[in-house]
């Protein structure tokens, strides 16, 4: 960085400091930073001497070691290769593991069982293991383990059904409940699999908590994790990223340079693939994030047709003035009376066109608009008048639900203004 920057940095820090943290999610669990393991949790002795066996010359840096297809590391010594093969016939229970990750306080035997937690068969067991990292509160084990929960979530996190052969995909669809029994319900299941669904999911909170730390080693750990995470798959990111994104931008002007780099990195990979270099000066680089950030969370989002979210931004701004333009004059539509479908009559406001400017609010051509929230519609004004009063309540999110005939049938579309 040119001193001319860090002039710049250095200028802003202070600005930084008195911004209170924004946190993302507040409420904590086993799974946040830092657990405080308090009993004393036996594990399996045989099983626990075989895997320290295998940690300790994993943990060698003069063993030869390689990940295999699988993305579990294999170290390329005999005496790990026996061990490994005792541990293969003893009961490696990811439940057990979970248990001594969370509550044993002897430091090592927690290292050991994040140790063993790759050598679990189950894929979305091992994940789930993985997601209890951010709690532990030795830093020297969080370390050992991030390496090895990236290499494993390389190869597993972004497989989709369609990876899998065919007697597996098959073993799977047979083994789903019935359609329509309560069992489906339950679990939330509301088709059969397709090649495009992906295996396994991850909760990616506790590593958004990582963020409201102190240490900035912490910070950038996080930051590099996140962004591994969201390259495999950006669904996740889509999933749990945006109420973290303003301590993101906070991290982007942190006095450290690592954390600095990695919430660059963080929004280079979410951001679209003509992304601009990020700028220099501090000052803009917020503005360059805002931009990145927008290509997964654009300020106005039409989720189906149906729900339209409005979240603050000029862009927001611009389809407010535009709405009010038109509506004041009436100068897209005009007030209207007809019949619909059945012979009923109706009122309200007809959408003769939209502009470019208030296409994102999908109100299609030739649609009458009759209610807003139960309010009665009969004109351009006076749709005007019930949005405004409507959007005074004050309430957060505000709800505007707009009902309007197209064609003579009934519709309706939800605007979300956050």
């Amino acid at each position: 960085m040119s001193v001319r920057s860090l002039l710049l940095c250095s200028l802003c820090l202070p600005l930084v400091a008195q911004e209170p943290k924004t946190i993302a999610y507040p409420q904590r669990d086993l799974l946040s930073p830092f657990r405080t393991p308090k009993d004393a949790y036996p594990p399996q002795e045989e099983l626990f001497r075989l895997l320290r066996i295998m940690e300790n010359l994993a943990d060698d840096p003069r063993s030869a070691k390689h990940f295999d297809a699988e993305g579990r590391e294999v170290v390329d010594d005999p005496r790990w290769q026996q061990a490994s093969a005792d541990v293969a016939r003893l009961d490696l229970n990811a439940g057990m593991l979970a248990q001594i990750v969370r509550l044993n306080r002897h430091a090592p035997d927690r290292a050991t069982a994040f140790y063993a937690a790759f050598r679990v068969l189950k894929p979305a067991e091992v994940i789930e293991l993985i997601e209890h990292i951010p709690g532990e509160p030795e830093r020297k084990l969080r370390e050992k383990a991030f390496p090895r929960a990236l290499e494993f979530l390389r190869k597993n996190l972004a497989r989709r059904f369609g990876d899998l052969p065919k007697d597996q995909r098959d073993a799977l669809v047979a083994a789903l409940p019935e359609p329509g029994s309560p069992a489906v319900k339950a679990q939330g299941i509301v088709r059969a699999p397709i090649d495009a669904d992906t295996l396994h999911s991850m909760r990616v909170i506790p590593f958004l908590q990582m963020l409201d730390l102190d240490e900035a080693i912490d910070q950038a750990q996080a930051l590099w994790f996140l962004r591994e995470v969201f390259a495999l798959r950006g669904d996740l990111a889509l999933m749990w990223l945006e109420p973290a994104l303003p301590r993101v931008r906070q991290l982007l002007l942190s006095p450290s340079e690592s954390v600095r780099k990695e919430a660059i990195g963080l929004f280079q990979t979410i951001g679209p693939s003509d992304l601009k270099a990020p700028p220099t000066d501090p000052r803009e680089l917020v503005d360059w994030a805002d931009q990145a950030s927008k290509a997964i969370f654009p300020p106005i989002r039409n989720l189906n047709d149906t729900i339209v979210q409005l979240h603050p931004s000029p862009e927001r701004d611009a389809v407010a003035a535009a709405g009010i333009e038109a509506l004041q004059t009436s100068a897209i539509g005009d007030p209207y009376r007809g019949q619909i479908d059945g012979g009923q009559w109706i009122t309200g406001f007809r959408v003769g066109r939209v502009p470019d400017a208030l296409k994102p609010l999908a109100i299609p051509v030739k649609a009458v608009v009759t209610m807003v929230n139960g309010i009665a519609i009969t004109d351009g004004p006076g749709l005007l008048k019930a949005v405004r009063s409507q959007l005074e309540l004050g309430k957060h999110p505000r709800t505007l639900f707009v009902e309007y005939v197209l064609d003579g049938k009934p519709h309706a579309i939800e605007y979300r203004v956050q």
